[in-house]
């Protein structure tokens, strides 16, 4: 065997070596088997968004395929809280003729999750404050008609900020977590 051909074998035994460890998907192991997500509470003042986060929610678990989502709380190991808790606007840029005017605003919504395991009787964890973050424009500086208002701009950004913060919901709920 020529020298090219031993490089080579010694080459994909080794790739095959390394490689003999890896699985796919995903490792981290659940302390549940099923969930079921009470519906989405709103303290806050973000206009109707409740029901848009909650089957946010619901469509991420269902993609998710470590877990049941159950439709009685009586038949799920542990069960999902979500409360809004605050929802505010900050102005991010100002008007360069104005600076009075806000030109961009960040708007921010606020949810305090918990999720209590029917099995123990206690909650894996509660409480915890997830924060989202989405940026609008409520004009265009480059259009002579500025026909966007705040409200507009913020209704339009309002699914986009509720995927985003589901995301964030279904990470805390399937990652793999520590009490904190």
């Amino acid at each position: 065997m020529s020298g090219y051909w031993r490089t080579n074998l010694c080459l994909f035994v080794l790739f095959l070596a390394g490689c003999q460890s890896y699985q796919l998907g995903d490792p981290a192991q659940l302390a549940f088997k099923s969930i079921y997500i009470k519906p989405v509470t709103n303290d806050s003042f973000a206009p109707q968004v409740q029901a848009l986060l909650s089957s946010q929610i619901r469509e991420l678990f269902i993609r998710d395929s470590r877990t049941q989502m159950v439709n009685d709380h009586k038949e799920a190991d542990v069960i999902l809280f979500v409360n809004l808790i605050s929802y505010n606007r900050d102005k991010a840029a100002r008007q360069g003729n104005d600076t009075i005017l806000a030109r961009t605003f960040d708007l921010n919504l606020n949810a305090e999750i918990s999720l209590f395991d029917q099995n123990s009787g206690s909650y894996l964890f509660e409480d915890r404050v997830l924060t989202q973050t989405n940026n609008v424009y409520t004009d265009n500086p480059y259009e002579q008609v500025q026909a966007p208002s705040l409200v507009q701009a913020e209704y339009q950004a309002m699914p986009k900020l509720a995927r985003k913060l589901a995301r964030k919901i279904a990470d805390e709920v399937l990652s793999p977590w520590e009490s904190r």
